[in-house]
């Protein structure tokens, strides 16, 4: 019943205070919005893979490749061909491995009719392994077998709504019969690993004809292994490492690079891996260090708030206080009794809060790249977190109020002797000065992270990236693909048209090896290979420097003519590009190989975030897989539609796919984007959490300083002169506050920018205007606040109480 009795007192006196409890409801249900943005982000992120039960003897076997020469490294999340069957057959260690093929997309078909759906080829062992859940079928047999295919739940049901689908049949692409051999549960979105259907690695390896002992060069199988129970992972680690070296040393030092094996726990993958993830989703670490930060910092700037405005609030209180302790009070019942005012403004802040929270969640969730609703706020992790997140802020805002003000001394405040204390204001001007430090930093932080995305989106790419039409040709026959060519050189608004395997934004093969011929153990070089046809350089508008463009009427051109950039140039060891011309380049591969007939401007393949990488273009039509079409934008009203017209009148109605190269290439910015609407959304916030606590806190400064205000005004003091006496304490504060943010945020923003091989400068004058335009908006609400005062009844302010 005590508790009853302290919870409605305290609704009395928040009642009473309303002025006090809306600027703190609102300051705290900004920060609580913050805090459940928070909760559900981490709580969903550090789930990821979390509910396999093998998980934590389940390990990724990646691949460490280091430059003999440079001594780079290169983290691959794939394996060669061998590695699996080495690790299975020759170390006691492992109990089962798995292999995984994120080979081409290919397609399901029933009845003639597609279905684009992502597929992996998977070994029998990946039912076994992971638990993904079997619905129907049998998990150590599911994927035994060739031309087998295990469904989702969701697939399962949209093939054969109403209707068992096992033993059922279905065609991979359009010659491929496949068994459904099982179904499993739909991969919950915590799984680093997404896919709606696979098929049995048996197949794969029935239609490549896999020959493991001779793939020691092919890099593009992942592997799991489940150790046994008594298996020490350190040591196997460390007995692992050099597998790579010790089987296959000099062909990898013949190409310039050492390979190591590393194994990666399940549980790391998602959140910490240096490998990437071609198998699904991937996290950061980093990003959710700084989503915890950020929210974190909105929290602390509403509990300041709150304690500010009551500490200050304290001479206010102070006649209670005594009158409750002359009557009876203990201190421990006040310390409760304020402690449960803090909750009841907490508790109508969390409500507020959840109204926020769904008004901006698909503003959270294009921040983020997330599909949140708030059914996950029903999640038992997440109602435990916001219970203890309640607690936690009612603790923060209201402890220290509570210990201070129930510490009052009942004999000098009925005396009217109690006045409020040197170290009360010195605690309210460090935590006003903690508050505009962690604003202004925030501000600043957005203005280097829209500065950087701007120098990125502006600069110099060293190609044409606007009007020009990409199709996916990917499905075509090649012997039709120059006929699609020579039918859109017909059109009217089409001024250059080209094919090839890779274009900026969406690279080639990355990684193949070359060399001068004759020098195979002094320069072996890893460049991009790019396989294109004699118009590539014009339709991309690519600068050639030296030598020639290809040329379709030499025959020499076509069979082995090569054009690098000049980056491979000085990889390769010359001096100039003129110098590499006539020079011959030969590869284990056979791509690239040839002779250097050109060399380009080196341009930005990979984005302004990478460094430039050497390139080596051959003209192989076989290899390409995307058309390239440039236009004229004053006669392309009406283009797409004709090019579909084309198309159509080709290969029918399907895969018809395409995009613009100027919108896709700026999705290697998305990461940027995302991380400036971020800043920009809480840097308002907590700047709007700092003015909110400051109007608050002014509010009642004047309140309480009213009838030294009155004297003033009586005695001659205008409005002028009244607002400098009221702004200037406040000014001197926001000043210290941009004083340590200034090197702070340059200390920071230097880090996060070495991430980029291209970076603006730190926008220090910005910054300036940043701190300025703090200084102004304080002057002004301490103006606006003073002004109200000033012409206030002065006479009421003078009277006595």
């Amino acid at each position: 019943m005590k508790i009853l009795s302290y919870l409605k007192v305290a609704v009395r006196n928040l009642r009473k205070r309303k002025g006090f409890a809306l600027i703190n409801i609102f300051s705290l249900a900004l920060g609580l919005t913050g805090g459940i943005y928070m909760l559900v982000f981490a709580i969903d992120e550090l789930s990821f893979d979390r509910f396999h039960a093998n998980g934590e003897r389940i390990y990724r076997v990646n691949s460490l490749f280091r430059d003999l020469k440079t001594g780079e490294e290169g983290y691959n999340s794939t394996n060669a061909w061998p590695i699996g069957k080495v690790l299975e057959s020759d170390f006691p260690e492992v109990e089962k491995v798995v292999y995984i093929a994120n080979w081409p997309q290919m397609d399901l078909y029933q009845d003639k009719q597609r279905f684009d759906h992502r597929m992996f080829f998977a070994s029998k062992e990946m039912l076994e392994v992971f638990s993904f859940g079997m619905r129907k079928g049998n998990a150590e047999s599911a994927l035994q077998e060739p031309y087998q295919v295990v469904l989702s739940e969701e697939l399962a049901e949209k093939f054969f709504p109403g209707r068992d689908a096992l033993n059922q049949e279905l065609m991979l692409e359009d010659s491929i019969p496949l068994r459904v051999s099982g179904v499993v549960a739909n991969v919950p979105q915590n799984s680093h690993i997404q896919f709606d259907f696979l098929v049995s690695f048996a197949t794969l390896e029935a239609l490549t004809q896999m020959q493991y002992e001779d793939g020691w060069g092919n890099f593009n199988l992942h592997n799991y292994v489940l150790l046994r129970e008594d298996a020490d992972a350190s040591a196997f680690s460390e007995k692992t490492k050099n597998l790579y070296m010790d089987r296959m040393g000099e062909m990898y030092k013949s190409w310039g690079s050492e390979v190591q094996l590393l194994l990666e726990p399940l549980g790391d993958i998602y959140l910490k891996s240096e490998s990437g993830n071609g198998l699904g989703n991937i996290g950061s670490m980093d990003r959710l260090w700084l989503v915890i930060g950020i929210c974190s910092f909105a929290i602390l700037l509403a509990c300041i708030n709150f304690i500010n405005l009551s500490t200050a609030r304290s001479m206010d209180r102070a006649k209670e206080v005594g009158l409750r302790k002359v009557v009876g009070s203990s201190r421990g019942g006040l310390v409760i009794q304020f402690l449960a005012e803090a909750f009841v403004l907490t508790l109508l802040a969390f409500l507020l809060a959840l109204l926020l929270a769904n008004v901006l969640m698909p503003l959270f969730n294009e921040l983020l790249d997330k599909s949140y609703t708030l059914a996950v706020l029903r999640s038992i992790e997440v109602i435990l977190g916001l219970i203890a997140l309640l607690i936690l802020i009612t603790f923060l805002a209201g402890y220290y109020p509570a210990i201070a003000l129930s510490a009052m001394q009942p004999i000098k405040v009925l005396k009217g002797k109690f006045t409020a204390s040197a170290s009360g204001l010195q605690l309210r001007r460090g935590l006003v000065v903690l508050q505009f430090f962690i604003s202004v930093s925030l501000l600043m932080g957005t203005i280097v992270v829209l500065d950087q995305l701007q120098f990125m989106q502006k600069k110099n790419l060293g190609f044409d990236k606007d009007q020009i039409l990409v199709l996916n040709t990917n499905r075509i026959p090649g012997s039709k693909v120059a006929a699609l060519k020579n039918e859109l050189q017909q059109l009217t608004a089409v001024q250059e048209v080209s094919y090839a395997n890779g274009i900026p934004g969406r690279p080639g093969w990355i990684g193949q090896i070359a060399y001068p011929e004759g020098r195979e153990k002094e320069n072996p070089t890893s460049v991009e290979y790019l396989a294109v046809d004699e118009d590539y350089i014009k339709t991309l508008g690519l600068e050639l420097i030296a030598g020639r463009d290809f040329d379709a009427n030499r025959v020499t051109d076509l069979d082995e003519g090569l054009i690098l950039n000049e980056k491979a140039v000085a990889l390769f060891g010359w001096k100039s590009p003129e110098e590499a011309l006539g020079k011959r380049i030969v590869s284990p591969s056979t791509t690239p190989q040839g002779v250097v007939i050109g060399v380009v401007k080196d341009y930005h393949q990979l984005g302004v975030q990478q460094n430039i990488h050497g390139i080596a273009m051959d003209v192989a039509p076989q290899y390409a897989y995307r058309m390239v079409v440039k236009f004229d934008p004053a006669q392309s009203i009406g283009l797409l539609e004709q090019i579909e017209g084309k198309w159509e009148s080709l290969f029918g109605k399907e895969d018809f796919q395409y995009f613009f190269l100027n919108e896709d290439f700026d999705r290697l910015y998305r990461s940027e984007v995302r991380l400036s609407k971020m800043f920009n959304l809480f840097a308002i916030a907590t700047f709007l959490i700092s003015i909110v606590g400051l109007l608050g806190l002014v509010s009642y400064m004047i309140q309480t300083r009213n009838k030294e205000l009155g004297i003033r005004k009586i005695l001659g003091a205008g409005g002028g002169q009244i607002v400098a006496l009221l702004s200037k304490d406040f000014i001197v504060l926001v000043v210290i506050a941009a004083i340590l943010a200034l090197p702070t945020v340059a200390y920071l923003s230097s880090k996060w920018l070495k991430d980029f091989a291209f970076q603006t400068k730190l926008p220090l004058g910005t910054f300036a205007l940043v701190v300025l335009g703090t200084v102004v908006v304080t002057l002004l609400l301490v103006t606006v606040q003073a002004i109200k005062a000033y012409y206030s009844n002065t006479m009421q302010a003078l009277k006595s109480e």
